[in-house]
């Protein structure tokens, strides 16, 4: 690894060169790993782990919301299948008319009341 001039590169002995020691790949790369990363480097890397909790963020919301809506239309279904009791059809019109969100507002405990309800509909069905 010499320059143009015929000199050996900044920093490297002649025992590197020769391959006495470590190569020197093995070597720079653990040396990278031991410095602080620069600015750049630590932005982009905050940067990649941003976007990796937002995929993580985003398959997690849309489970969830599959697993709820699965979970009312279960409901549906039941209904549908076999109408109950007009007493209890009473019953879980009152539960859903309770029902008190605000969904302009997107709020997490909205959608757990939401789950609520659709666990408490499927209870009175007798599921």
């Amino acid at each position: 690894m010499a320059t143009a001039k015929g000199k050996p590169a900044a920093g490297k002995t002649a025992t590197a060169e020769t391959g006495a020691t470590a190569p020197a790949g093995k070597r720079s790369i653990a040396a990278a790993l031991s410095r602080k990363p620069s600015r750049k480097v630590a932005k982009d890397m905050l940067v990649l782990e941003l976007r990796r909790l937002r995929a993580m963020f985003t398959e997690i919301a849309e489970r969830y919301v599959a697993n709820a809506e699965g979970e009312i239309a279960a409901v549906i279904e039941a209904v549908e299948g076999k109408p109950p009791p007009v007493a209890r059809v009473e019953r879980m019109l009152k539960i859903l008319h309770d029902l008190s969100v605000k969904p302009r507002k997107g709020r997490r405990k909205d959608l757990a009341r939401i789950e609520t309800i659709a666990a408490a509909l499927r209870k009175e069905l007798g599921e």
